[in-house]
């Protein structure tokens, strides 16, 4: 670096991850650190799948990044140890060392960031802390005083109690570390959340780490671009410019970054935008390799955050007869183009806190095509669960979708319906599944097709048929011919 330049360098404040494992208090620290130094008023509402905010401590700023805890989430701890310049490594005194601190230690150390150790819940009455020191150093966590030079303090989230000094260690580590910026520079820094909102457009959250933002700016990703539109801080105010160590808030993005990519911003010239393939698309359940069943996915989510963690949940499911394929991930609502593809490829879209569009939604319904939807993550993992628990059993011959009834007397009724798998035969004996539940079995008696007698309708005709069974059944059962 040239003298000039080293002249325009500035300091900047540290970013800081939060890491440790699941209840070991994580989420209490930064809560209590955000109540005590931003108002009630201005903390409100800051939460997002990664969230980042400013606090002020000794008339000094510390920019926070708050990753989930659960160890589904540790491509997102990854990605906040990366952005980071510092990490905090929260260990509970009555609990130790567990996988997730293990997994945290094993992040910080393959990112080479610097860390200080937290030693949380010392207000109860079961905390160890000389346990949990030897705890540490048995992972390769040598603290200062202890044969080693990472510093530690002993805290309460609940109380309070050392935190003060928790945060002290902070900007002696930071002034340690030397943090610059240069203003003369185009600003740089890391996408931590995108998401498609239907009246905004693409809103983007990133952390600055060089240069200056500015609204007007030209900005550009590896697979994205566009131009500043409006910017926002933390707290969600509109601002002209933000510096580095700053969360921010962009509208502008033409199409959705990849969270994790570096971003650069100002008088650039903007990039092409690549857009990714999901390579050839399956046209059939079943699976060449040994006759493995295989459930294609249409995967949808709000944010590109949630999208990931389901996206690395399912690929774990499965069983030794079913694989599951994802064939399509994107964020945003479930429209008529999803629900082509999911008929095209024999697909089921599961969606996770997202809508489906009045055009997509009547299209399903005319295609057969099935949408599973929930607010939580791990309720549409188990939705996803059954079905593939519904392919673990043989294949059914047939399957007819009661579409109307339209007579029914003792046990003889009277339905319309359509076949929406193989085939139907007259005199066949069909199950009964209400809500993907066994509730009886009836046999056919006749079978019509635009009023004529027939022997058998295929995939996708509709027939009239009267069916004998003990059990009525209503428009929306299925009858499967197994």
């Amino acid at each position: 670096m040239s003298e000039n330049q080293n002249k325009n360098l500035l300091l900047r404040s540290p970013i800081v991850v939060i890491m440790g494992h699941v209840d070991h208090g994580k989420t209490s620290l930064l809560d209590f650190i955000r109540r005590t130094n931003i108002t009630a008023k201005e903390a409100g509402g800051i939460t997002q799948s990664i969230g980042a905010y400013e606090i002020e401590h000794n008339s000094k700023k510390i920019t926070f990044i708050d990753t989930p805890g659960h160890e589904a989430f540790s491509k997102m701890r990854g990605r906040g140890a990366k952005v980071a310049d510092l990490a905090i490594l929260v260990v509970a005194a009555d609990d130790g060392v567990k996988p997730q601190t293990k997994e945290s230690i094993d992040i910080i150390n393959e990112t080479k960031t610097p860390f200080i150790v937290a030693i949380n819940k010392i207000d109860k009455p079961n905390a160890d802390i000389e346990k949990t020191k030897n705890d540490l150093m048995a992972n390769g966590v040598l603290l200062e005083g202890y044969g080693g030079n990472v510093s530690w303090q002993a805290i309460s989230a609940k109380t309070g109690q050392g935190v003060n000094e928790l945060l002290d260690l902070i900007l002696l580590a930071a002034e340690m570390e030397n943090l610059t910026y240069n203003p003369e520079e185009n600003a740089s820094g890391v996408i931590i959340e995108a998401k498609a909102d239907s009246r905004s457009g693409i809103i983007v959250s990133a952390i600055v780490k060089n240069g200056v933002l500015k609204t007007g700016d030209k900005i550009a990703t590896p697979s994205a671009c566009g131009k500043i539109k409006n910017l926002e801080n933390f707290l969600g105010k509109k601002v002209a410019d933000l510096s580095p160590s700053s969360p921010a808030m962009i509208l502008g993005f033409e199409t959705l970054p990849q969270i994790g990519e570096e971003f650069v911003s100002g008088n650039i010239e903007l990039a092409e935008i690549k857009m990714g393939t999901t390579g050839k698309i399956p046209t059939q359940f079943v699976s060449e390799k040994e006759g493995l069943m295989t459930l294609n996915l249409i995967l949808k989510a709000d944010v590109s955050g949630s999208l990931e963690t389901l996206s690395e949940i399912i690929k774990t499911l499965g069983s030794e007869t079913v694989k599951i394929n994802i064939i399509n991930e994107s964020i945003g609502e479930i429209t008529d183009g999803d629900i082509k593809s999911a008929v095209s490829s024999n697909a089921i879209i599961a969606g996770f806190r997202v809508k489906t569009n009045k055009i997509a939604e009547n299209l399903a319904k005319a295609q057969n095509a099935k949408i599973i939807l929930s607010e939580i993550i791990y309720e549409l993992v188990e939705k996803i669960q059954d079905e593939v628990k519904l392919l673990e059993k043989p294949l059914p011959q047939g399957e007819l979708e009661v579409l109307k009834i339209f007579n029914q007397k003792g046990k003889k009724q009277l339905v319309g319906g359509k076949v929406i798998a193989g085939k139907i035969k007259n005199n066949s004996r069909l199950k009964i599944l209400r809500d993907n539940n066994e509730i009886g079995s009836g046999k056919i008696a006749s079978l019509k097709k635009i009023k004529q007698e027939v022997n058998e309708v295929l995939l996708n005709e509709e027939c009239g048929l009267i069916f004998e069974s003990d059990i009525a059944v209503n428009a929306g059962d299925r009858l499967i011919w197994q």
